[in-house]
Protein backbone atom coordinates (compact mmCIF):
# COMPACT_ATOMS: atom_id res chain seq x y z
CA UNK A 1 0.00 0.00 0.00
CA UNK A 2 2.61 2.51 0.82
CA UNK A 3 4.39 1.33 -2.26
CA UNK A 4 1.31 2.81 -4.54
CA UNK A 5 1.01 5.78 -2.21
CA UNK A 6 4.61 6.76 -3.07
CA UNK A 7 4.34 6.23 -6.98
CA UNK A 8 1.34 8.48 -6.64
CA UNK A 9 3.06 10.84 -5.32
CA UNK A 10 5.95 10.81 -7.84
CA UNK A 11 3.62 10.67 -10.64
CA UNK A 12 1.74 13.77 -9.10
CA UNK A 13 5.39 15.64 -8.88
CA UNK A 14 5.51 14.05 -12.29
CA UNK A 15 2.73 16.44 -13.83
CA UNK A 16 3.07 19.91 -12.04
CA UNK A 17 6.48 19.50 -12.85
CA UNK A 18 5.26 18.81 -16.87
CA UNK A 19 2.76 21.81 -16.66
CA UNK A 20 4.85 24.58 -14.66
CA UNK A 21 7.24 24.11 -17.08
CA UNK A 22 4.21 24.37 -19.85
CA UNK A 23 3.14 27.47 -18.24
CA UNK A 24 7.11 28.93 -17.87
CA UNK A 25 7.31 27.85 -21.80
CA UNK A 26 4.62 29.25 -22.93
CA UNK A 27 5.36 32.50 -20.61
CA UNK A 28 8.41 32.65 -22.60
CA UNK A 29 7.00 31.86 -26.08
CA UNK A 30 4.84 34.61 -25.77
CA UNK A 31 6.60 37.47 -24.48
CA UNK A 32 9.78 36.68 -27.12
CA UNK A 33 6.26 36.90 -29.95
CA UNK A 34 5.44 40.09 -28.97
CA UNK A 35 9.36 41.50 -28.65
CA UNK A 36 9.94 39.87 -31.99
CA UNK A 37 6.74 41.58 -33.91
CA UNK A 38 7.82 44.99 -32.39
CA UNK A 39 11.43 44.51 -33.89
CA UNK A 40 10.55 43.46 -37.17
CA UNK A 41 9.53 46.02 -40.09
CA UNK A 42 8.19 45.56 -43.29
CA UNK A 43 11.07 47.73 -44.69
CA UNK A 44 13.89 45.54 -43.11
CA UNK A 45 12.51 42.37 -45.36
CA UNK A 46 12.49 44.68 -48.36
CA UNK A 47 16.20 45.63 -47.66
CA UNK A 48 17.32 41.78 -46.78
CA UNK A 49 15.55 41.08 -50.06
CA UNK A 50 17.99 43.36 -52.10
CA UNK A 51 20.67 43.27 -50.17
CA UNK A 52 23.93 42.18 -51.62
CA UNK A 53 25.21 41.01 -47.61
CA UNK A 54 21.96 38.59 -47.91
CA UNK A 55 23.73 35.55 -47.74
CA UNK A 56 23.05 32.94 -50.83
CA UNK A 57 21.67 30.01 -49.61
CA UNK A 58 21.86 26.09 -51.13
CA UNK A 59 17.99 24.94 -50.48
CA UNK A 60 18.11 21.00 -50.72
CA UNK A 61 15.26 18.77 -50.97
CA UNK A 62 16.11 14.78 -50.22
CA UNK A 63 13.36 12.71 -52.09
CA UNK A 64 12.44 8.91 -53.06
CA UNK A 65 9.59 8.02 -55.08
CA UNK A 66 7.68 11.42 -54.44
CA UNK A 67 6.00 11.58 -58.34
CA UNK A 68 2.94 12.77 -56.83
CA UNK A 69 4.41 15.62 -55.78
CA UNK A 70 7.53 16.85 -56.26
CA UNK A 71 7.14 19.10 -59.24
CA UNK A 72 4.66 21.17 -57.22
CA UNK A 73 7.17 21.17 -54.43
CA UNK A 74 9.80 22.50 -56.81
CA UNK A 75 7.88 25.33 -58.57
CA UNK A 76 6.70 26.14 -54.86
CA UNK A 77 10.13 26.57 -53.65
CA UNK A 78 11.43 28.08 -57.37
CA UNK A 79 8.87 31.28 -56.57
CA UNK A 80 10.63 32.08 -52.92
CA UNK A 81 11.82 35.82 -53.13
CA UNK A 82 15.10 35.65 -52.30
CA UNK A 83 18.26 37.70 -53.84
CA UNK A 84 20.40 34.24 -54.58
CA UNK A 85 19.67 30.81 -54.25
CA UNK A 86 19.82 26.98 -55.79
CA UNK A 87 17.41 24.15 -55.50
CA UNK A 88 19.09 20.61 -55.20
CA UNK A 89 16.68 18.10 -55.33
CA UNK A 90 18.42 14.52 -54.69
CA UNK A 91 16.56 11.46 -55.78
CA UNK A 92 17.46 9.23 -53.59
CA UNK A 93 17.29 5.82 -55.49
CA UNK A 94 13.63 6.47 -56.20
CA UNK A 95 11.98 3.15 -57.38
CA UNK A 96 9.14 4.79 -59.04
CA UNK A 97 9.15 7.49 -62.19
CA UNK A 98 9.88 10.58 -60.51
CA UNK A 99 13.42 11.04 -62.60
CA UNK A 100 11.03 10.43 -65.67
CA UNK A 101 9.04 13.12 -64.34
CA UNK A 102 11.28 15.70 -63.41
CA UNK A 103 13.33 14.80 -66.62
CA UNK A 104 10.15 15.80 -68.47
CA UNK A 105 8.82 18.99 -66.37
CA UNK A 106 12.36 20.84 -66.01
CA UNK A 107 13.83 19.95 -69.37
CA UNK A 108 16.81 18.21 -67.27
CA UNK A 109 20.32 17.22 -69.21
CA UNK A 110 23.00 15.43 -67.53
CA UNK A 111 26.07 17.52 -66.55
CA UNK A 112 29.55 16.77 -65.15
CA UNK A 113 29.66 18.02 -62.05
CA UNK A 114 31.56 16.48 -58.65
CA UNK A 115 31.08 18.69 -56.05
CA UNK A 116 33.24 18.97 -52.90
CA UNK A 117 32.69 15.70 -50.94
CA UNK A 118 33.33 16.12 -46.79
CA UNK A 119 30.86 13.67 -46.62
CA UNK A 120 30.89 9.88 -47.46
CA UNK A 121 27.44 9.15 -48.93
CA UNK A 122 26.02 6.10 -51.09
CA UNK A 123 27.15 6.54 -55.34
CA UNK A 124 25.46 9.48 -57.09
CA UNK A 125 24.74 8.00 -60.38
CA UNK A 126 24.04 11.34 -62.31
CA UNK A 127 23.97 15.03 -61.89
CA UNK A 128 21.00 16.83 -63.66
CA UNK A 129 20.44 20.99 -64.99
CA UNK A 130 17.59 22.13 -65.58
CA UNK A 131 17.90 24.31 -69.35
CA UNK A 132 14.53 26.15 -67.83
CA UNK A 133 15.59 27.41 -64.27
CA UNK A 134 19.54 27.85 -64.12
CA UNK A 135 19.18 27.62 -60.45
CA UNK A 136 17.75 23.97 -60.62
CA UNK A 137 19.69 20.94 -59.93
CA UNK A 138 18.88 17.51 -59.43
CA UNK A 139 21.19 14.88 -58.40
CA UNK A 140 20.43 11.08 -58.67
CA UNK A 141 22.08 8.57 -56.47
CA UNK A 142 21.74 5.34 -54.33
CA UNK A 143 19.00 4.67 -51.97
CA UNK A 144 20.58 5.64 -48.60
CA UNK A 145 17.86 7.34 -46.42
CA UNK A 146 17.14 10.76 -46.10
CA UNK A 147 19.89 11.26 -44.40
CA UNK A 148 22.52 10.18 -46.84
CA UNK A 149 20.36 12.21 -49.10
CA UNK A 150 20.85 15.44 -47.63
CA UNK A 151 24.36 14.65 -47.15
CA UNK A 152 24.59 13.96 -51.17
CA UNK A 153 23.28 17.03 -51.81
CA UNK A 154 25.50 19.33 -49.61
CA UNK A 155 28.06 18.00 -51.76
CA UNK A 156 27.31 19.52 -54.79
CA UNK A 157 26.00 23.42 -52.94
CA UNK A 158 27.72 26.01 -53.40
CA UNK A 159 26.32 28.24 -50.71
CA UNK A 160 27.24 29.48 -47.52
CA UNK A 161 23.84 28.30 -45.82
CA UNK A 162 22.08 25.25 -46.30
CA UNK A 163 18.55 24.59 -45.67
CA UNK A 164 16.72 21.40 -45.65
CA UNK A 165 13.30 20.83 -46.41
CA UNK A 166 11.10 17.61 -47.18
CA UNK A 167 9.73 16.70 -50.53
CA UNK A 168 6.02 17.57 -49.39
CA UNK A 169 6.44 21.11 -47.95
CA UNK A 170 4.98 24.03 -48.99
CA UNK A 171 6.72 27.19 -48.60
CA UNK A 172 5.21 30.87 -48.17
CA UNK A 173 7.24 33.05 -50.59
CA UNK A 174 8.78 34.95 -47.70
CA UNK A 175 10.32 32.09 -45.94
CA UNK A 176 13.56 32.42 -46.51
CA UNK A 177 13.78 36.08 -45.73
CA UNK A 178 12.74 35.55 -42.62
CA UNK A 179 15.01 32.36 -42.01
CA UNK A 180 18.15 34.40 -42.80
CA UNK A 181 17.58 37.35 -40.67
CA UNK A 182 19.07 36.33 -37.66
CA UNK A 183 21.79 35.68 -39.77
CA UNK A 184 22.52 38.98 -40.55
CA UNK A 185 21.42 40.25 -37.26
CA UNK A 186 24.17 38.25 -35.05
CA UNK A 187 27.14 36.75 -36.86
CA UNK A 188 27.20 33.87 -34.32
CA UNK A 189 24.16 32.40 -35.09
CA UNK A 190 24.62 28.78 -36.52
CA UNK A 191 21.10 27.65 -37.59
CA UNK A 192 17.59 28.58 -37.39
CA UNK A 193 14.31 26.85 -37.19
CA UNK A 194 11.15 27.81 -39.23
CA UNK A 195 7.38 27.02 -38.09
CA UNK A 196 5.79 23.42 -39.78
CA UNK A 197 1.62 23.78 -39.96
CA UNK A 198 -0.34 20.94 -42.26
CA UNK A 199 -0.47 21.67 -45.60
CA UNK A 200 -3.39 19.42 -45.61
CA UNK A 201 -6.65 21.75 -46.54
CA UNK A 202 -4.42 24.37 -48.96
CA UNK A 203 -4.85 24.47 -52.49
CA UNK A 204 -1.88 24.84 -54.37
CA UNK A 205 -1.42 25.45 -57.82
CA UNK A 206 1.92 25.15 -59.97
CA UNK A 207 3.70 25.47 -56.61
CA UNK A 208 1.65 28.86 -55.42
CA UNK A 209 -0.48 28.78 -52.52
CA UNK A 210 -3.96 30.09 -53.72
CA UNK A 211 -6.55 29.70 -50.70
CA UNK A 212 -5.95 28.30 -47.14
CA UNK A 213 -7.76 25.65 -44.76
CA UNK A 214 -7.62 23.26 -42.42
CA UNK A 215 -7.61 19.62 -42.11
CA UNK A 216 -11.46 17.84 -43.34
CA UNK A 217 -10.74 15.12 -40.80
CA UNK A 218 -10.75 15.27 -37.47
CA UNK A 219 -7.72 13.64 -37.06
CA UNK A 220 -6.24 16.05 -39.05
CA UNK A 221 -7.44 18.80 -36.66
CA UNK A 222 -6.28 16.99 -34.11
CA UNK A 223 -2.62 17.88 -35.75
CA UNK A 224 -3.68 21.34 -36.49
CA UNK A 225 -3.50 21.99 -32.37
CA UNK A 226 -1.08 19.79 -31.64
CA UNK A 227 1.13 21.82 -34.08
CA UNK A 228 0.06 25.03 -32.95
CA UNK A 229 1.02 23.75 -29.26
CA UNK A 230 4.74 22.50 -30.37
CA UNK A 231 5.60 25.67 -32.66
CA UNK A 232 3.59 28.47 -31.05
CA UNK A 233 5.07 28.29 -27.61
CA UNK A 234 6.98 25.50 -26.83
CA UNK A 235 9.95 25.85 -29.30
CA UNK A 236 10.11 29.33 -28.70
CA UNK A 237 10.38 29.10 -25.01
CA UNK A 238 12.55 26.14 -25.49
CA UNK A 239 14.99 28.35 -27.90
CA UNK A 240 14.94 30.80 -25.51
CA UNK A 241 16.52 28.23 -22.77
CA UNK A 242 19.18 27.43 -25.63
CA UNK A 243 16.86 24.18 -25.08
CA UNK A 244 15.34 23.44 -28.72
CA UNK A 245 16.54 19.90 -29.21
CA UNK A 246 14.42 19.05 -31.80
CA UNK A 247 14.18 20.67 -34.84
CA UNK A 248 12.01 19.93 -37.55
CA UNK A 249 13.34 18.24 -40.93
CA UNK A 250 11.08 20.16 -42.63
CA UNK A 251 12.26 22.98 -42.30
CA UNK A 252 15.97 24.58 -41.00
CA UNK A 253 18.53 26.39 -41.79
CA UNK A 254 22.22 26.22 -41.06
CA UNK A 255 25.42 27.49 -41.90
CA UNK A 256 27.56 24.71 -44.21
CA UNK A 257 30.40 24.96 -41.57
CA UNK A 258 28.95 24.02 -39.43
CA UNK A 259 27.02 21.53 -40.54
CA UNK A 260 30.34 19.82 -42.43
CA UNK A 261 32.00 20.11 -39.04
CA UNK A 262 28.76 17.51 -37.46
CA UNK A 263 29.39 15.14 -40.53
CA UNK A 264 26.06 16.02 -41.97
CA UNK A 265 22.77 13.42 -40.40
CA UNK A 266 23.13 10.37 -39.59
CA UNK A 267 22.23 8.19 -42.39
CA UNK A 268 21.19 5.06 -39.57
CA UNK A 269 19.09 7.53 -37.43
CA UNK A 270 15.78 6.22 -36.97
CA UNK A 271 14.52 10.04 -37.37
CA UNK A 272 17.63 11.50 -38.59
CA UNK A 273 16.20 15.22 -37.91
CA UNK A 274 15.57 14.92 -34.31
CA UNK A 275 19.46 13.27 -33.76
CA UNK A 276 21.07 15.66 -36.36
CA UNK A 277 19.70 18.61 -33.75
CA UNK A 278 20.72 17.04 -30.92
CA UNK A 279 24.21 16.44 -31.85
CA UNK A 280 24.02 20.27 -33.52
CA UNK A 281 22.96 21.20 -29.55
CA UNK A 282 25.54 18.86 -28.12
CA UNK A 283 28.46 20.86 -30.45
CA UNK A 284 27.42 24.86 -30.02
CA UNK A 285 27.09 24.48 -25.92
CA UNK A 286 30.24 22.05 -25.82
CA UNK A 287 32.03 24.62 -23.43
CA UNK A 288 35.63 22.71 -24.84
CA UNK A 289 34.78 23.80 -28.54
CA UNK A 290 34.24 27.48 -27.45
CA UNK A 291 31.90 27.82 -30.76
CA UNK A 292 29.64 30.55 -28.84
CA UNK A 293 27.18 29.79 -31.73
CA UNK A 294 23.44 30.65 -31.54
CA UNK A 295 20.39 28.38 -32.38
CA UNK A 296 17.41 30.47 -32.98
CA UNK A 297 13.47 30.21 -33.78
CA UNK A 298 11.66 32.57 -36.76
CA UNK A 299 8.70 32.52 -35.81
CA UNK A 300 7.20 33.97 -39.27
CA UNK A 301 9.07 31.71 -41.70
CA UNK A 302 6.36 29.31 -42.57
CA UNK A 303 6.13 25.69 -44.07
CA UNK A 304 3.43 23.57 -44.67
CA UNK A 305 3.66 19.32 -44.85
CA UNK A 306 1.31 16.96 -45.58
CA UNK A 307 0.19 14.89 -42.18
CA UNK A 308 -1.07 11.36 -42.03
CA UNK A 309 -5.12 11.27 -41.79
CA UNK A 310 -5.79 8.03 -41.61
CA UNK A 311 -5.44 5.97 -38.65
CA UNK A 312 -2.62 3.17 -39.93
CA UNK A 313 -0.12 5.87 -41.62
CA UNK A 314 -0.69 7.69 -38.14
CA UNK A 315 0.35 5.24 -35.76
CA UNK A 316 3.27 4.67 -37.51
CA UNK A 317 4.15 7.97 -37.80
CA UNK A 318 3.97 8.52 -34.67
CA UNK A 319 5.67 5.10 -33.66
CA UNK A 320 8.79 6.04 -35.50
CA UNK A 321 9.44 9.53 -33.91
CA UNK A 322 8.68 7.92 -30.67
CA UNK A 323 11.55 5.30 -31.52
CA UNK A 324 13.71 8.11 -33.09
CA UNK A 325 13.23 10.28 -29.94
CA UNK A 326 14.56 7.60 -27.50
CA UNK A 327 17.68 6.58 -30.12
CA UNK A 328 18.86 10.29 -30.68
CA UNK A 329 18.75 10.64 -26.60
CA UNK A 330 20.33 7.50 -26.16
CA UNK A 331 23.04 8.50 -28.64
CA UNK A 332 23.24 11.76 -27.22
CA UNK A 333 23.23 10.69 -23.10
CA UNK A 334 26.10 12.09 -22.09
CA UNK A 335 24.58 15.95 -22.15
CA UNK A 336 21.64 14.88 -19.67
CA UNK A 337 22.71 16.37 -16.28
CA UNK A 338 26.02 18.26 -17.60
CA UNK A 339 27.03 20.94 -16.63
CA UNK A 340 29.67 21.15 -19.72
CA UNK A 341 26.88 21.79 -21.91
CA UNK A 342 25.67 24.63 -20.08
CA UNK A 343 21.49 24.89 -19.95
CA UNK A 344 21.18 22.49 -22.67
CA UNK A 345 22.55 19.95 -20.71
CA UNK A 346 21.46 20.72 -17.43
CA UNK A 347 17.35 21.35 -18.18
CA UNK A 348 17.33 20.52 -21.87
CA UNK A 349 17.99 17.03 -21.84
CA UNK A 350 16.22 15.53 -18.76
CA UNK A 351 13.59 17.68 -20.17
CA UNK A 352 13.12 16.02 -23.04
CA UNK A 353 14.00 12.44 -21.76
CA UNK A 354 11.18 12.82 -18.57
CA UNK A 355 8.84 14.92 -20.56
CA UNK A 356 9.50 13.46 -24.58
CA UNK A 357 11.15 10.41 -24.20
CA UNK A 358 9.32 8.56 -21.27
CA UNK A 359 6.00 10.59 -21.20
CA UNK A 360 3.81 7.90 -22.80
CA UNK A 361 5.53 4.96 -20.46
CA UNK A 362 4.65 7.62 -17.43
CA UNK A 363 1.02 8.52 -18.68
CA UNK A 364 0.31 4.83 -18.47
CA UNK A 365 1.96 3.89 -15.49
CA UNK A 366 -1.01 7.15 -14.46
CA UNK A 367 -3.47 5.27 -16.12
CA UNK A 368 -3.20 1.99 -14.32
CA UNK A 369 -2.42 3.49 -11.02
CA UNK A 370 -5.93 5.05 -10.93
CA UNK A 371 -7.39 1.55 -11.67
CA UNK A 372 -5.67 0.16 -8.59
CA UNK A 373 -6.38 2.80 -6.28
CA UNK A 374 -9.96 2.89 -7.11
CA UNK A 375 -9.92 -1.41 -6.96
CA UNK A 376 -8.27 -1.01 -3.45
CA UNK A 377 -10.17 2.10 -2.35
CA UNK A 378 -7.03 4.10 -1.97
CA UNK A 379 -8.83 6.93 -3.58
CA UNK A 380 -12.42 7.58 -4.37
CA UNK A 381 -14.28 7.63 -7.89
CA UNK A 382 -15.05 11.23 -6.69
CA UNK A 383 -11.33 12.16 -6.67
CA UNK A 384 -10.07 10.05 -9.43
CA UNK A 385 -12.86 11.96 -11.81
CA UNK A 386 -11.33 15.45 -10.06
CA UNK A 387 -7.98 14.61 -11.40
CA UNK A 388 -9.06 13.76 -14.82
CA UNK A 389 -11.37 16.50 -14.95
CA UNK A 390 -8.14 19.10 -13.95
CA UNK A 391 -5.70 17.10 -15.94
CA UNK A 392 -7.96 17.82 -19.05
CA UNK A 393 -9.05 21.16 -17.89
CA UNK A 394 -4.89 22.45 -18.31
CA UNK A 395 -4.89 20.20 -21.54
CA UNK A 396 -7.68 22.58 -22.84
CA UNK A 397 -6.30 25.72 -21.30
CA UNK A 398 -2.43 24.74 -23.09
CA UNK A 399 -4.11 24.06 -26.74
CA UNK A 400 -6.54 27.36 -26.24
CA UNK A 401 -3.33 29.49 -25.70
CA UNK A 402 -1.81 28.01 -28.62
CA UNK A 403 -4.66 29.09 -30.54
CA UNK A 404 -4.74 32.33 -29.86
CA UNK A 405 -1.24 32.70 -30.17
CA UNK A 406 -1.72 31.31 -33.47
CA UNK A 407 -4.88 33.87 -34.28
CA UNK A 408 -2.76 36.64 -33.62
CA UNK A 409 0.07 36.33 -36.10
CA UNK A 410 -0.19 35.61 -40.27
CA UNK A 411 -1.82 31.85 -39.29
CA UNK A 412 -5.27 32.78 -38.06
CA UNK A 413 -7.85 31.36 -39.31
CA UNK A 414 -9.30 32.54 -42.89
CA UNK A 415 -12.72 31.82 -41.83
CA UNK A 416 -14.52 32.19 -38.52
CA UNK A 417 -16.01 28.59 -39.47
CA UNK A 418 -12.64 26.96 -39.20
CA UNK A 419 -11.72 28.88 -36.46
CA UNK A 420 -14.79 27.53 -34.72
CA UNK A 421 -13.61 23.62 -35.86
CA UNK A 422 -10.19 24.10 -33.87
CA UNK A 423 -11.51 25.24 -31.05
CA UNK A 424 -14.06 22.28 -31.53
CA UNK A 425 -11.44 19.85 -31.60
CA UNK A 426 -9.75 21.19 -28.61
CA UNK A 427 -12.48 20.26 -26.51
CA UNK A 428 -12.24 16.67 -28.42
CA UNK A 429 -8.68 16.28 -28.05
CA UNK A 430 -8.75 14.51 -24.60
CA UNK A 431 -11.71 12.56 -25.36
CA UNK A 432 -9.63 9.79 -27.60
CA UNK A 433 -6.92 11.07 -29.68
CA UNK A 434 -4.41 12.07 -27.22
CA UNK A 435 -4.64 8.25 -25.60
CA UNK A 436 -4.49 6.54 -28.85
CA UNK A 437 -1.39 8.85 -29.12
CA UNK A 438 -0.51 7.75 -25.49
CA UNK A 439 -0.69 3.93 -26.89
CA UNK A 440 1.38 4.87 -30.16
CA UNK A 441 4.28 5.91 -27.98
CA UNK A 442 4.15 3.12 -25.83
CA UNK A 443 4.38 0.34 -28.47
CA UNK A 444 7.08 2.75 -30.07
CA UNK A 445 8.84 2.49 -26.95
CA UNK A 446 8.31 -1.05 -26.12
CA UNK A 447 9.63 -1.94 -29.78
CA UNK A 448 12.72 0.32 -29.35
CA UNK A 449 14.08 -1.43 -26.52
CA UNK A 450 13.34 -4.69 -28.51
CA UNK A 451 15.74 -3.34 -31.28
CA UNK A 452 13.01 -2.34 -33.94
CA UNK A 453 15.18 0.24 -35.79
CA UNK A 454 13.23 0.18 -39.14
CA UNK A 455 11.42 3.56 -40.85
CA UNK A 456 8.13 1.72 -40.53
CA UNK A 457 5.45 2.48 -43.33
CA UNK A 458 5.87 4.92 -45.96
CA UNK A 459 3.46 7.84 -46.19
CA UNK A 460 1.03 7.52 -49.25
CA UNK A 461 0.43 11.34 -50.46
CA UNK A 462 -2.27 13.12 -51.74
CA UNK A 463 -1.11 16.62 -52.18
CA UNK A 464 -1.79 19.71 -50.98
Amino acid sequence: MNTIRILLWIILGYYIALHAIYLLLLLLGSLQIRRYNRAITFAEFRRIGESRLTMPVSLIIPCYNEATIICSTILNVLRLIYPQFEVIVVSDGSKDNTMEILTEKFKLRRIERFGRRFISTKPILGVYESSEYPNLVVVEKNNGRRADAINAGVAMAHYPLLCVIDADCVLESDALLHMARPFLRDSRVGAVAGVVRPSNGLSVVEGEIVAKGFPKTFLGMNQEIEYARSFQWARIGLSRLRSMLCISGALILVKKTLFEKLGGPWPDAITDDIEFTMRLNRHVHDRRNKEDARMVFAPDAICYTEIPEKIGQYASQRNRWQRGTLQAIWRNRGMIFNPRYSATGLFGMPYFLLFEGLSGIVELSAWILMVVCLVLRIATGFEIVAMLFLAYIMGVFLSLSAVLLTEASRLRSARWREFWRLILAIFLDNLGPHQFHLLCRVIGTIQFLLGRHDLGRPMERNGA
